[in-house]
């Protein structure tokens, strides 16, 4: 009988416990979610060459050279001395020029200048070449030795490249004591982090020991990355007046990012807030939605009592190409006190490419009444980020190449033409050239240096031909490839 009670027992006490066991089961949301471990020593990726260079970028970049610049390039990168290389790579930078990545990369192995280096590095940062990638994770995996301006660019190349072999260096550094890493890493890992770095960021949503830097930070990279699971999180902090302004700003532009239709209620709301910081933000987010709602928004923003929200707004509308703002954008071009919002309408209205916006551009250059400094903004706008007006700007800058009271303007619309050259530019090129001011001349070499135009070669040849020119007669022979007497 005690057996019976006994084996009994046992069997009570194991039935318990494999219930137990199969409720825990069942209801998984009772067990601890484990965390997302992702710090760690990345692997080192294989070295590689650079990409072949961009040939729409090299010709472009060609085109700004004289007759032996490639070859004195060249000479630089092979004979110079580090505040002439880095000057000499700046100027790439600047010009966009991908065509000495091969000797920079060969370079970059061999120089013992960090300067050299860092400015190397941001060189293909700018290409958004991945040839520095085994460079860059080997500084991440062991940065303490580093200096903190060559650290702060192996991040931003890092990003710019999209190494994910990184991620567990960057998630180490983050997860690290030092400060100085913390923002940098946690910005890089918004860049090139997906679904499971998301995943290991919603943990910091909790954290109390955050600095305010930190969280701002935070919420930029949370809408970057999609987080989605943290939009209910990220919501209400927008929503808490009691919250930091600039952490409800990012939380804000991050709902919008998460492109969640729950979202646009929120901003709607939000957008009535007194604070002018969060409704910039908020416009940063609504503009990822493409509905009536958002669209309306975004057109009220254009007329804000605030200076940066118009500009924003202006922004977000341009984006989207949305139509209907156009009409507000000449509003503020013409009209609005601020002259940032002024700059910003014309340039957007540029990039609109639309045919109210070219006709309103073009219009304010070929108007007589309208001043030089507007036209001189319109021209620029266009120039840089439209593709209307050419012949209209060609025609203006002939007529001020022969009006000296105009000097400056002529300077100014000289130099815009050297920068974005055009075929439609050469009889303007030509007038330049021909004029009787030493100053503009030289900007008509310029001009023509950028854009190749053959029919100025004659006027070109005079100056070259002729001793009084000076300094201009030797720019010349140089630009026609004449040997110096």
């Amino acid at each position: 009988m005690k057996f019976y009670a006994l084996f009994a027992l046992a069997f009570f006490c194991f039935s318990l416990f494999a219930f137990g066991q199969d409720s825990l089961e069942a209801a998984p949301d009772l067990q601890e979610k484990p965390k997302v471990e992702l710090a760690g020593v990345s692997d080192v990726p294989a070295a590689k060459r650079p990409k072949s260079p961009d040939p729409q970028k090299a010709a472009e970049a060609e085109k700004k050279d004289e007759a032996d610049s490639a070859q004195k390039t060249r000479e630089t990168i092979k004979f110079g001395i580090d505040s002439e290389l880095s000057e000499l790579v700046q100027k790439l930078i600047d010009n966009d020029d991908p065509r000495y990545s091969g000797e920079l990369y060969d370079l970059f192995k061999q120089t013992k200048s960090p300067a050299v280096r860092d400015k190397i590095l941001d060189y293909f940062t700018k290409l958004e070449d991945p040839c520095l990638e085994d460079y860059a994770v080997t500084v991440l995996n062991d940065p303490y030795e580093e200096r903190n301006s060559t650290v702060e660019r192996v991040f931003r190349y890092t990003a710019a490249v999209k190494t994910k072999a990184a991620v567990p260096a960057v998630v180490a550094l983050l997860e690290s004591d030092n400060e100085n890493y913390f923002s940098p890493a946690l910005t890089t890992l918004g860049e090139i982090g997906g679904e499971r770095e998301a995943e290991y960021l919603v943990d910091y949503l909790d954290r109390a020991d955050l600095t305010t830097p930190q969280r701002q930070a935070l919420m930029k990279v949370l809408g970057k990355i999609k987080a989605v699971q943290t939009f209910d999180s990220l919501v209400e902090i927008a929503k808490d007046d009691g919250e930091n302004i600039f952490v409800r700003c990012y939380a804000a532009e991050a709902i919008g990012a998460m492109k969640k239709q729950e979202a646009i209620p929120v901003l709607l709301k939000l957008f009535e807030s007194p604070d002018p910081n969060l409704r910039c933000y908020v416009i940063k987010g609504i503009s990822n939605f493409d509905t009536k709602e958002a669209h309306d928004l975004i057109v009220q923003a254009i007329k804000d009592s605030q200076y940066k929200v118009r500009l924003d707004a202006i922004d977000a509308a341009a984006q989207i190409k949305l139509k209907d703002a156009v009409p507000f954008l000449i509003y503020r071009a013409k009209n609005d006190p601020e002259a940032a919002v002024k700059k910003k309408a014309y340039e957007k209205l540029a990039a609109y490419e639309d045919g109210d916006a070219d006709k309103f551009l073009v219009g304010q250059i070929t108007e007589k009444k309208t001043s030089d400094t507007v036209k001189r903004q319109a021209t620029e706008a266009l120039l840089k980020y439209g593709k209307a007006g050419r012949s209209e700007i060609a025609s203006w800058a002939q007529n001020l190449a022969t009006d000296d009271t105009k000097k400056s303007c002529r300077r100014d619309v000289g130099k815009l033409m050297t920068k974005y050259p055009d075929p439609a530019f050469a009889k303007a090129c030509a007038a330049y050239i021909a004029s009787g001011d030493k100053d503009t001349k030289s900007i008509g070499l310029d001009m023509y240096t950028a854009g190749k135009y053959s029919s100025c070669q004659d006027e070109i040849r005079k100056i070259a031909d002729d001793k009084k020119f000076g300094s201009l007669q030797k720019r010349a022979q140089k630009i026609l490839g004449i040997e110096e007497e």
